[in-house]
């Protein structure tokens, strides 16, 4: 004979969805880098590789760390990055982004 047990609703994380949102975000905000053609972007990725692709690219480079550069871009700057090994190049959408910016 069936029986039927109450049961608590679980209070565990959904990590699947977590990972999901996490991946659609990343990808994304990767994504828009090649439709919108930003002024300036924050690479992600070893930058010994990705300085000499901006130099080499008509970018400028505006701040750099270990694994980031943030760089303002020209027409080739985003496939030359992703071409040298960038992880990740995301848009940086906001007025006077950067130190060299007025």
């Amino acid at each position: 004979m069936p029986t039927i047990t109450n049961r608590l609703p679980s209070r565990a994380l959904p990590w699947r969805g977590l990972l999901a949102v996490a991946f659609v975000w990343f990808a994304g905000m990767a994504a828009m880098t090649l439709v919108v053609r930003p002024d300036a972007v924050v690479v992600f990725g070893p930058a010994d590789h990705l300085i000499p692709a901006i130099i080499a690219s008509d970018g400028a480079l505006l701040d750099a760390g270990r694994f980031h550069v943030a760089a303002r871009t020209g027409t080739t700057t985003v496939g030359r990055l992703y071409a040298a090994g960038a992880w990740l190049v995301w848009p940086i959408m906001g007025k006077g982004c950067g130190r060299g910016s007025p």
